[in-house]
């Protein structure tokens, strides 16, 4: 049966319509139903191992992950009334860093009252040992005995990329422990910048005696920076010195 004019016209703009509905749905299915998985689409997909962290994600789950441990604490009178504090802490997660961690350095006096308490905000870099140091702590006229630090939020962990390779050569620690010197080198391709070195003397028992930070605002690619660290006076019975670099991530 052939169609008349008219009714040909009727069947196209409804094979027109039936197209065009078509393309819609689909690019209604395509927009809200099939869109590639990703790492912040608050969902438990992919080769995830939880709603967005594990697998290819930057975030680790907090199951995958333990707490950081601290090895030991203490604080140094390094002037009159003034002290600082420096704890070692292991860093459990291979290859996992966190930023902007809360902490608090507690000192104490020989009565076990507390003296002062220090408060911040700490990154934890991808090593197995980190030491984080507090200088400047003003304790007015009381005694230091011990410290004690200790996080006060749960660090977040997440994978970070490749660092500089940094390390120190050319380490010098004066007789007395009043001094010590470095060379920082940096075997990278690119610039490091904002590096910190942080510096810990150690007696014949193991036990740290002194503690040191310095910041250095850029060690050049293939190239090296100086730092120095120092004790006034000195530091009786140091056997050792650690060094430990820092870099930013």
């Amino acid at each position: 049966m052939t169609l008349s004019w008219s009714g040909r016209r009727q069947l196209l703009y409804t094979t027109v319509g039936a197209v065009v509905l078509a393309v819609l749905l689909l690019y209604v299915y395509v927009q809200y139903f099939t869109n590639a998985p990703t790492c912040f689409d608050g969902k438990f997909n992919s080769d995830e191992r939880g709603v967005d962290c594990g697998g290819a994600c930057a975030l680790f789950c907090a199951a995958d992950t333990r707490a950081p441990v601290v090895l030991w604490s203490r604080a140094f009178e390094v002037a009159a009334n003034t002290y600082t504090a420096a704890a070692y802490v292991q860093n459990p997660n291979p290859g996992a860093a966190a930023r902007n961690v809360a902490y608090s350095f507690q000192l104490f006096d020989d009565k076990n009252l507390l003296v002062t308490e220090r408060v911040g905000t700490i990154n934890i870099p991808p090593l197995q040992t980190v030491p984080f140091i507090d200088p400047n702590i003003n304790v007015g006229n009381r005694t230091v005995t011990k410290a004690i630090f200790s996080f006060s939020a749960n660090p977040v962990w997440t994978k970070v990329g490749s660092l500089p390779a940094l390390r120190a050569t050319e380490q010098y620690l004066a007789p007395d422990a009043s001094q010590l010197r470095a060379t920082i080198l940096n075997d990278s391709i690119e610039d490091a910048r904002k590096v910190t070195v942080a510096a810990v003397l150690f007696d014949n028992k193991g036990i740290a005696r002194a503690a040191s930070k310095s910041l250095l605002s850029a060690v050049p690619r293939k190239g090296s920076a100086p730092v120095v660290f120092t004790w006034s006076g000195g530091v009786q019975n140091i056997v050792r010195a650690e060094i430990t670099i820092l870099p930013s991530f």
